[in-house]
C-alpha cells in the first residue's frame, strides 16, 4: 500500500511557501520518515527541488509526482523544530522554507560523524548565587557583573548560574540551549563546563564553523537524549529533544540578530521556542528595554544575584583625564594591570580642515575620513587613501576625537615607565603583567587576566551617548558593564567625564530604573519595543491597497514613499501582530516576482522588526 509524504520546500520564495503531497515510491517506503529531506519536481522546473517531510500520509488526494530521492539516511530535524520554525515564519511574514534553511546545515556526504562518548554523569558543587534561588520557569536575572571563585576556579557568576542550571536538568534527563553572542563569552563558559567535568555533554553549535564541522554537531545533537548545545545566534536552532532550558546573555548585543531576513532575534524565537515545560531565562549585567517589558506585563519574573556590586564611581564632563583619573591609575599600578575602555579605534575617529573647518570626505564617495595610523588618512567606506579636503583644497587638517592609537601615546607620556597596550579586533597584546600596566581597548576586545583588573576606566563615555540611535544609552551601559565585569575583586570602576544622573545610576546598578524609564519613554513616543514595526516595499498600486487594509486591522503608517519602488513603514501594536502578520502574508502570497534594475525582486520584500528602519 502506498503512502504520501507532506513536504515543505526548501526556498524563501514565499510563493512556494505552502505544503505539497507526493508518492512515496516503493523504493523509498521504508527510508522516507518525518523530518527527512527529500528530492521531488516541481512545476515546469528542470531542476530537482528539496525539501523536508512535516507529515506521513496514509491517503491524499493531491498527489500526483512521486518524490524522486531521499537526502541522507536519517532525518536531519524532527517535529519540534518543524513547529518551531514555521511559528518563527509566521511572525516574521517569510517563507517556512527559508526558516529552515538557516535550521538545517547541508548534507555532507562524505563528512564522518563520530560518535559520542560519555560516562555518569559527575555530582558538581557549586557555589551558592544570592538571589539566583528565587528565579522563576521564566526569569529575568540582572548579573552583578563580579567574578565568583569555588575550588580554585574564578568565573563570572553568570557562567556559575548557567552551568548549575544546564547541569540540573542533566540531572532529570532533559537538555539546555545555552546562547551567547560572542566567542569569548562561548569559550569562558566552554571552560567551566569543562574545569567541572561536564565537557562531554557539551556540543558548540552556529556560526564560526566550518559546514562540515557544523553538521557534525547538528548530527550528534540529533543523536543524543541528553545534551548542551551552545553557541550564537543560530544555536536556537539546535534540534535537541527533551528541551529543558534556552538561556540567552548579554540579549542586547545586535549580533544576536540575523543581519538578513527573517531578520530574527535569538530573544524572540527563545519565546517562541520554549514550551510550558521549558525554563527560559534572559542574563545580563545590564537591563534591556525588551526585557523590562517583558517583566512589566508578567511575562518574566524579576530577581537578581545579589553578590557585593563591583566598587564604580564616575566624574562630572570636564578633561578628558582629569584628577580623579589619575589618582585611581596610581593606585592601581602598583598592585595590577589598568584597562582603560575608548569608543573607537585608531588614531583619530574623523579629520576636519584647517582651513574651513568642514569635515574631510573622500572625494570618490562622500565617505568621512578618518586617520587608522599617524599620518594615513582613510576613507572608512572605500578604505581609499584620501588627500586634502574637497570642499577648499586645503592640504592642512586638524584631529578630530582620540581613537586607541593616539590614547597610547598620549597615555604613555602621562605615565613614563609604565607598559602601554592597544587591543582592538585587529590589534592584540601580549601577555598581560601583574602590575604595571595600562591597556587601551574597544569594546568587546579586552583581553581577560587570571585575577582581573586592578582599576578600570571608561574614558570619552560622551562619544557612545552621542551616537544617532534610541539605543544609544543602553548600548554605552551594555559596552561599560562588560568592561567592569573584568574588575578583580578588589579592582575600582571609573567613568571620566559623564552626566551625574546617568553615572550615578550606574554606580548605583540601577539597571532595572534605567530600562524602565527608557521603556516608558519609548512608549510615550509609540516606538520599539513597546510597538512593533514593519518596512514594505512593492509596487505602488499594490502596496496602496496594502496599507489601507492594514490600517483598518489597527496599524499606523509612519512613513511611505509611493515612488518606483514604493517604501512603507507601519507601527502596530502586540496585539494585532498576528492579524497584521496574516494579512501582509496574504498579499505577499499573490503578488509576482518584479523586475527592478534589470534583477528579480520578491514581489514584496517585508522586513519585521528591523531596528535600523527607524
Amino acid at each position: 500500500m502506498s503512502r504520501f509524504a507532506r513536504v515543505v520546500v526548501e526556498s524563501d520564495l514565499i510563493q512556494l511557501d505552502r505544503e505539497f503531497d507526493f508518492i512515496i515510491p516503493d523504493a523509498l517506503q521504508d527510508k522516507v520518515k518525518l523530518g527527512s529531506r527529500v528530492q521531488f519536481p516541481l512545476g515546469r522546473l528542470k531542476k530537482l527541488q528539496t525539501g523536508f517531510v512535516t507529515q506521513i500520509l496514509q491517503a491524499s488526494s493531491f498527489a500526483a509526482s512521486e518524490l524522486t530521492g531521499i537526502i541522507g539516511d536519517q532525518p536531519p530535524t524532527n517535529q519540534e523544530v518543524l513547529d518551531f520554525t514555521k511559528k518563527a515564519a509566521l511572525r516574521q511574514c517569510v517563507a517556512h522554507g527559508e526558516v529552515l534553511k538557516l535550521a538545517v546545515p547541508d548534507f555532507m556526504p562524505r563528512t564522518l560523524v563520530p560518535e559520542l562518548s560519555r560516562g555518569e554523569l559527575p555530582q558538581v558543587t557549586f557555589p551558592k548565587l544570592p538571589g539566583a534561588e528565587k528565579r522563576a520557569a521564566r526569569s529575568a536575572i540582572l548579573s552583578s557583573a563580579r567574578h565568583v571563585s569555588h575550588e580554585g576556579l574564578r568565573f563570572p557568576d553568570w557562567c556559575w548560574l548557567l552551568v548549575e542550571a544546564a547541569h540540573k536538568k542533566l540531572q532529570s534527563g532533559k537538555s539546555s540551549i545555552l546562547i551567547l553572542p560572542e566567542q569569548d563569552q562561548i569559550s569562558q563558559l566552554r571552560d567551566l563546563f569543562i574545569a567541572v567535568g561536564l565537557g562531554s555533554w557539551l556540543r558548540s553549535y552556529g556560526l564560526g564553523t566550518k559546514k562540515s564541522d557544523r553538521f557534525i554537531q547538528h548530527q550528534q545533537i540529533l543523536a543524543s537524549d541528553e545534551v548542551i548545545a551552545i553557541g550564537t545566534r543560530t544555536a536556537i536552532y539546535a534540534p535537541v529533544t527533551k528541551l529543558g532550558l534556552i538561556a540567552i546573555f548579554d540579549d542586547g548585543d545586535e549580533s544576536l540578530r540575523e543581519q538578513g531576513s527573517p531578520h530574527t532575534h535569538a530573544r524572540e524565537l527563545a519565546m517562541i521556542r520554549a514550551s510550558n515545560s521549558t525554563e527560559l531565562m534572559f542574563v545580563a549585567n545590564y537591563r534591556t528595554a525588551e526585557v523590562q517589558r517583558l517583566v512589566e506585563i508578567g511575562f518574566l519574573k524579576d530577581s537578581a544575584i545579589t553578590l557585593p556590586p563591583p566598587r564604580l564611581s564616575f566624574t562630572q564632563p570636564g578633561s578628558r583625564l582629569d584628577a580623579a583619573a589619575f589618582r585611581v591609575i596610581r593606585d592601581a599600578l602598583d598592585t595590577g594591570p589598568v584597562l582603560m575602555l575608548v569608543p573607537r579605534k585608531g588614531s583619530s575617529a574623523s579629520l576636519f580642515c584647517a582651513g574651513c573647518g568642514s569635515r574631510v570626505r573622500c572625494q570618490s564617495c562622500r565617505g568621512p575620513v578618518w586617520e587608522p595610523t599617524t599620518g594615513n588618512h582613510q576613507c572608512r567606506l572605500c578604505s581609499r587613501f584620501a588627500f586634502g579636503c574637497g570642499e577648499c583644497g586645503s592640504s592642512q587638517v586638524r584631529l578630530g576625537r582620540t581613537g586607541t592609537a593616539r590614547s597610547v601615546t598620549e597615555i604613555g607620556k602621562a605615565f613614563p615607565g609604565t607598559q602601554i597596550s592597544e587591543s582592538t579586533q585587529e590589534v592584540k597584546p601580549g601577555r598581560i603583567k601583574s602590575k604595571n600596566h595600562i591597556v587601551i581597548a574597544t569594546p568587546g576586545s579586552a583581553p581577560r587576566t587570571r585575577d582581573g583588573y586592578q582599576a578600570v576606566l571608561v574614558l570619552d563615555p560622551d562619544v557612545w551617548l552621542s551616537i544617532p540611535s534610541l539605543r544609544a544609552e543602553q548600548n554605552a551601559i551594555r559596552d561599560w558593564m562588560e568592561a567592569f565585569e573584568l574588575l578583580s575583586d578588589t579592582g575600582r570602576g571609573l567613568i571620566v567625564g559623564i552626566d551625574q544622573h546617568l553615572g550615578q545610576a550606574i554606580a548605583l546598578g540601577q539597571h532595572r530604573q534605567l530600562a524602565s524609564t527608557s521603556l516608558t519613554d519609548l512608549g510615550q513616543l509609540k516606538l520599539p519595543p513597546a510597538t512593533r514595526i514593519a518596512s514594505l516595499e512593492s509596487e505602488a498600486q499594490g502596496l496602496q491597497e496594502l496599507l489601507t487594509q492594514l490600517t483598518e486591522l489597527g496599524a499606523t503608517v509612519l512613513n511611505s514613499d509611493m515612488s518606483d519602488p514604493a517604501k512603507a513603514l507601519i507601527r502596530f501594536s502586540y496585539n494585532s501582530g498576528p492579524e497584521i502578520a496574516q494579512a501582509i502574508r496574504a498579499t505577499a502570497l499573490k503578488t509576482n516576482t518584479r523586475l527592478v534594475a534589470g534583477s528579480k525582486r520578491r514581489g514584496l520584500k517585508v522586513v519585521m522588526d528591523d531596528p535600523t528602519a527607524l
